[in-house]
């Protein structure tokens, strides 16, 4: 009996410790399935490169705000006298206007303050030595003074102003026409130019000339000035191939058609820009200084 019960023993105490041991190995296999977090919370799905790299995004540059209408520059150049001028503002900046007999190189100040002019409209030298402007007076009237004295003198000409073409100095939304006047292609217009059939300005960064009794845009954007030559315009304008101010010649008959004048490398785009047509080159007043293109 006692041998059977013994017997009976080790076979209960075998079958406990095979029963904990079978215990401890599932208790292991669940441990190593579900390891334990560290904040109970699932853990990030890692990403990979696969060894190319991801370029960081390179910030568009802001385009520099074009200069006020105060700050408007004009340019004309005669064969034995250059002028140029900034328009000035009928309630702020007074304009000034200037002259050189040595290509740029020296200025003398000619502005007829004694006629009271607060903004300049137009700049043109319509002869070897002389030139005319359309200006505002008292109020912000506009009026048509020549000089025949290289700047000494300036005296108003009613019939020149009946025939002149200009932006209203109290409404740069408005342009004024021997017609009579004209809506401008936006509100703030500015550096109009007219020569024969052709007018042209600048509005809201385009190139416009007039055709046909409409506004025409021109095909180069960016547009900061610009002139005409013959029955083309020039445009100066900011260019992603020019690291400065871009000027290209347009033909106003054909606005979408354009070739490239030069580039002056350097130039602050953001300054304020006058240009004029010289021979088959164009000469721009960019900042302080004056540059020949090409």
């Amino acid at each position: 009996m006692q041998r059977e019960g013994a017997a009976k023993w080790v076979a209960v105490a075998g079958i406990t410790v095979l029963v904990a041991i079978v215990a401890v190995l599932v208790f292991a296999a669940l441990q190593h399935a579900r390891p334990d977090a560290v904040s109970g919370e699932a853990e990030p799905v890692p990403t990979f490169t696969l060894g190319v790299q991801t370029p960081t995004p390179t910030p568009t540059p802001t385009q520099a705000a074009a200069p006020s209408l105060e700050q408007t520059r004009m340019l004309g150049l005669g064969s034995e006298v250059w002028w140029r001028a900034t328009a000035g503002s009928c309630t702020g900046p007074a304009p000034l206007i200037e002259r050189s007999y040595d290509q740029g190189a020296t200025w003398t100040d000619v502005t007829p303050t004694y006629r009271g002019i607060t903004q300049v409209e137009t700049l043109e030298a319509f002869s070897a030595r002389d030139a005319e402007i359309v200006a505002a007076v008292a109020d912000c009237e506009p009026q048509a003074l020549r000089t025949y004295t290289r700047g000494e003198f300036w005296d108003p000409y009613p019939d020149v102003l009946a025939a002149s073409r200009y932006i209203d100095p109290s409404d740069p939304g408005s342009v004024n026409l021997p017609s009579g006047p004209v809506p401008a292609p936006c509100p703030a217009a500015f550096g109009l130019h007219a020569f024969g059939d052709v007018i042209t300005l600048v509005c809201d960064g385009r190139a416009w000339s007039w055709s046909a009794g409409e506004w025409v845009a021109l095909a180069p954007e960016n547009a900061l000035a610009v002139t005409i030559d013959g029955s083309d315009v020039l445009v100066a304008h900011r260019s992603d191939d020019c690291a400065g101010v871009a000027i290209t010649r347009v033909a106003a008959s054909t606005p979408d058609v354009t070739s490239p004048v030069g580039c002056a490398e350097g130039a602050d785009a953001a300054a304020p820009v006058a240009i004029a047509a010289r021979g088959d080159g164009v000469v721009a007043w960019i900042g302080d200084a004056l540059v020949g293109i090409p």
